[in-house]
């Protein structure tokens, strides 16, 4: 790990719940990251979740904020820390890519018995800009709802299957534990792995990549597939298990 020059991360699932703010351990323990280490945090949210899920709960520090990188949608926008947030790079969905995906979900989600006779607690069809995500049971829903409506995936790669088949010219991933983001074609998160190493110049094996969806079409799995470092967690206390050792033992 001493060769380790970044610590790129997923956010849901990995270093909190679904949708859900990291809580003060993990906060305690990313700031004490951040001072050894660039670290990086790849999620198909935007980056108001972002700030919402992380940035809110280990504060604002310029030294440490210096050390972190910010990739939102994916990869769609990159943001560093310049006495602010900024945001320096950034690929937006056209306004046509929108209404196609949106008419997509919409028709598929109109379609199906299931998933109308779902309580929805909240926007199920969220435009983050560089990426349309879909919640089958809204953006706000309960953790312990969404953790029981498809456990072993199967709902999901029906759904995904569908909008394959709809959208061909775009990503289909499955996201967190009710959701699927759609990108442009190519832009997942190895496209934004690919963006932290023309950024800070690095090669493949400076980077290791903690996340929950690193199977067959998982949201996470592409950056396996490019053959960076990528470690399966189940959970965030596993998330912070590792840290503890890679801050104590320079090993994860």
């Amino acid at each position: 790990m001493t060769t380790r020059k970044l610590i790129a991360f997923d956010v849901d699932g990995t270093l909190s719940e679904s949708r859900s703010p990291i809580d003060s351990e993990m906060a305690d323990l990313l700031q004490k990251l951040l001072e050894k280490k660039k670290v990086a945090i790849i999620t198909g949210g935007a980056f108001a979740d972002i700030k919402k899920q992380v940035l809110d709960m280990i504060g604002e520090n310029e030294d440490r904020n210096k050390n972190l990188t910010l990739l939102p949608t994916n990869g769609g926008g990159l943001w560093i820390f310049d006495g602010k947030w900024k945001e320096i790079s950034a690929h937006k969905l056209t306004a046509e890519e929108k209404e196609k995906i949106i008419n997509a979900l919409t028709e598929m989600d109109q379609a199906d018995p299931e998933l109308r006779a779902n309580k929805s607690y909240g926007r199920e069809i969220q435009d983050r800009e560089s990426e349309i995500t879909y919640a089958a049971l809204g953006e706000h829903a309960p953790n312990e709802l969404k953790t029981a409506w498809d456990p072993d995936f199967k709902k999901r790669i029906i759904l995904q299957s569908k909008l394959m088949k709809k959208l061909p010219e775009f990503e289909v991933k499955i996201g967190g534990k009710t959701s699927i983001d759609i990108t442009a074609k190519g832009m997942d998160k190895a496209y934004a792995i690919n963006k932290l190493i023309e950024y800070y110049k690095l090669n493949k094996e400076d980077i290791v990549f903690l996340g929950d969806a690193v199977y067959e079409n998982g949201n996470d799995y592409p950056v396996f597939e490019m053959g960076v470092d990528t470690i399966k967690v189940i959970s965030p206390d596993e998330t912070k298990e590792r840290l503890i050792r890679l801050i104590k033992n320079d090993t994860i």
